[in-house]
């Protein structure tokens, strides 16, 4: 038996709601500063890489962004995310994705029981997913139009631009390696009367990809950290699954 369409979606749909709302606990659009510090807080660790914080000048641009990666990015990639939270130094389990795009199709998988290859067919996009021995299968008379196959396959790298919520207050941090990646770190900072948060971001050089991002908070006695981190990246020679 094929599993079937709305199951799979369905999967995706809420785990995109619950990372929208777990994301946007750790992150705040609109901080009133009261400085900045490359101090991490106790929850997780942060970068291996210890180097001077320096704040971005009027003269250095910041041009990383939706637009940065759009232009150099391109429409083949390979990237798998792990995404982990803890509270109160308790950690879930993590989990894990991967979204893949060359000129045949899209491909997307979780370790959550989500997987899914959209093969270009004329102007649609026929649709493959795991049957009961795990190879992929066409699922048949399914046929879906590319915005709505960009939009189950694509969604979750909305946040590869996740940095833009601080751009404006971000101090450059270093440099380090991730994935085979070249990235430049920049952290930001922010202190309240019995709060604080400190997000990390580590942005691909070339393409403008967040391809890690920490935020650690404490609110009063509590604490909490959310990161995802990029552990595959490529951006050429790539290969959608085989299919039957």
């Amino acid at each position: 038996m094929v599993r079937t369409k709305e199951g799979h979606l369905m999967t995706h749909r809420l785990f995109l709601s619950s990372l929208v709302l777990l994301l946007s606990g750790c992150t705040i659009p609109s901080l009133s500063v009261t400085g900045t510090s490359s101090t991490a807080l106790s929850e997780t660790p942060t970068s291996t890489t210890s180097q001077s914080s320096v704040a971005i000048s009027s003269e250095e641009t910041f041009d990383y962004g939706e637009d940065f990666i759009a232009s150099h990015l391109g429409t083949t990639y390979w990237i798998t995310y792990s995404y982990s939270a803890k509270t109160n130094g308790v950690a879930e389990e993590p989990y894990l994705l991967t979204s893949a795009r060359n000129e045949q199709g899209y491909y997307i998988k979780d370790n959550a029981g989500t997987e899914a290859l959209f093969i270009k067919d004329g102007a649609d996009f026929v649709v493959y997913m795991p049957n009961d021995s795990g190879v992929l299968s066409l699922v048949p008379d399914l046929r879906l139009d590319e915005t709505n196959v960009r939009g189950y396959t694509t969604s979750l790298l909305a946040f590869m631009s996740i940095y833009d919520v601080a751009r404006d207050d971000l101090v450059k941090n270093g440099e380090e390696v991730i994935a085979g990646r070249s990235c430049w770190k920049y952290i930001f900072h922010a202190t309240y009367t019995t709060s604080a948060i400190d997000l990390h971001y580590s942005i691909d050089k070339k393409t403008g990809v967040c391809l890690r991002y920490n935020a650690e908070a404490i609110q009063g006695k509590d604490t909490s950290a959310f990161e995802f981190v990029c552990t595959v990246f490529k951006d050429s020679n790539v290969t959608l699954p085989s299919h039957q």
